[in-house]
């Protein structure tokens, strides 16, 4: 497969499996390449051609099944787009997790968020192996280059429910799983050159005349069966009533097929939204839907959510909500998985209003939402962060604040951790627990001890709060004072030095009131 590399990207070198086919069997063994995990690679060629990415599909699919053919039957257990490496060559290889040189992806790939998303719900950590665990993640492996990446030219609606159903199936329950990889290989789409118009028109045209032929005879044998139906015996009659059974039976096969197929564009249309972020290609999966009051409903959501507003008609948009509530509550039953996917995108549209009602909404869901199991860090951040929203709308800022601190105990941006230091520290000076607040300062600035704002904040609470002495504000202004010079050049220093007749003489710091 030819892979196409960006002058931005710097290769790396990566100790990789090399696999050996020798008759039925196969041997592994270690090699160096230079190359790029495939994450990294989708990241800078979002848009790849349609024959590359089947090859793709093909190659992942086929070194895992040769994986599976190597003696003792092993099983690679790592199976996600960070442990698969294309190559400069052009080949793709699965890294050796049993090399010193991959420790670090090891360690990666034992993140709760990598574990959560490429390993089953009921399997917590990368402890088992198994062909099964490693059929599930080439799905979800398959799902992630379909959500990371467009195709040039796009796929057509046959490819896409191809792909969508190898994807379905490898993450089903055990009963429909796929038994080898050889199986999924079978199913990828192959690659097919456009035939030219001329010959294209010919068989058009040759199609259309038999179309035609095959009308007229099914005209004429019409009139004549009501011609004969008169003269037909009871017993012929219901046959043909038998035949209409069987064909009404068919038509309800091929209505639950719609069904099935409504039901995964609609998960590859919720991955988008809630988990990559896309909003365009999950209105394009939403197009394909046959429920299109459903696709309106959902629309009007992810329109609102990606404007960060509410749509100016609030009545319309409630009734919205309420029959996308209604509606998924049957499909939420299926799965877990499917439930979360329903309380995260209620959340998200309840989340924009600010009437009382919608306020408790958003309560209860996150409630909901946090009783499941599997949470994931990103969604359960987001469930939180709505959480906090929702008790400020309600003026309960101690419980607000109590929230941003668990949220804190999440983000590891020291950028983030500034703002949520700050937010706490004003949330718990509005609920009029300026203690707290001065605490949470003292904390941050221990922590983040270039934060300017933090110190600024502190020197302002205290200054603020009688119970606290003049004496303790100046040494405190004269700590910080001696740690950053640049602190009394700061506007906000100085808007605090004439609301608290703050003076300042060399190293001397009095507070007057």
């Amino acid at each position: 497969m030819e892979l196409r590399w960006n002058a931005l990207q710097q290769k790396e070198s990566y100790d990789v499996l090399r696999l050996i086919e020798h008759g039925q069997i196969c041997y592994i063994s270690s090699e160096n390449v230079q190359g790029r995990t495939l994450a990294r690679y989708l990241k800078y060629h979002p848009v790849m051609e349609k024959k590359e990415m089947f090859l793709l599909l093909k190659a992942i699919a086929e070194q895992l099944e040769l994986i599976h053919r190597c003696r003792g039957n092993p099983c690679y257990q790592y199976v996600n787009p960070y442990s698969i490496i294309l190559a400069e060559d052009g080949r793709v290889y699965f890294l050796d997790m049993k090399a010193e040189t991959n420790m670090k992806q090891v360690v990666f790939m034992q993140r709760r968020d990598m574990r959560e998303y490429f390993l089953p719900p009921e399997e917590n950590y990368y402890q088992n192996a198994s062909k099964e665990l490693d059929i599930y993640g080439l799905g979800k492996t398959f799902q992630y280059i379909l959500a990371s990446s467009e195709t040039e030219p796009h796929l057509n609606r046959w490819e896409e429910h191809r792909l969508q159903s190898i994807i379905s199936k490898t993450m089903g329950t055990k009963g429909s799983y796929y038994q080898s990889v050889s199986e999924i290989q079978k199913q990828i789409p192959k690659w097919k050159e456009k035939v030219n118009k001329e010959s294209s028109g010919d068989k058009g045209k040759r199609r259309w005349k038999i179309y035609i032929a095959l009308f007229f005879a099914v005209v004429a044998a019409g009139y004549m069966l009501i011609q004969q139906r008169k003269n037909v015996p009871d017993g012929i009659i219901k046959e043909q009533q038998k035949a209409t059974s069987n064909a009404n039976t068919e038509l309800r096969t091929d209505s639950q097929e719609n069904e099935k197929r409504d039901e995964e564009y609609l998960e590859l249309a919720l991955a988008y939204f809630l988990n990559v972020g896309n909003v365009e290609k999950s209105r394009i999966c939403l197009n394909e839907l046959t429920n299109k009051e459903l696709v309106e409903n959902l629309k009007m959501l992810i329109g609102a959510y990606e404007k960060q507003e509410c749509p100016e008609d609030v009545r319309k948009y409630k009734e919205s909500l309420a029959y996308l509530e209604k509606v998924w509550k049957k499909r939420s039953k299926i799965s877990e998985e499917k439930q979360k996917q329903e309380i995260q995108c209620l959340i998200r549209g309840y989340g924009l209003l600010d009437d009382e009602d919608s306020v408790e909404k958003v309560l209860e869901l996150v409630k909901r939402g946090m009783q499941t199991d599997y949470l994931n860090d990103p969604v359960k951040k987001e469930m939180l962060e709505y959480q906090a929203a929702a008790c400020e709308k309600k003026k309960t800022e101690e419980e607000a604040a109590k929230i941003y601190t668990e949220l804190l105990e999440m983000e590891q941006e020291d950028g983030n951790r500034e703002m949520l230091y700050k937010k706490i520290a004003q949330l718990y000076e509005a609920a009029g627990r300026c203690d707290m607040a001065m605490d949470i300062c003292i904390q941050g600035i221990g922590e983040l001890k270039e934060s300017k704002e933090l110190k600024l904040m502190h020197i302002r609470f205290m200054c603020a709060d009688p119970s606290v002495s003049r004496e303790e504000c100046s040494m405190k202004i004269k700590e910080y004072v001696r740690d950053d010079g640049q602190l009394p050049d700061q506007e906000e220093f100085k808007k605090l030095q004439k609301e608290y007749a703050i003076k300042m003489e060399g190293e001397e710091v009095w507070v007057g009131r």
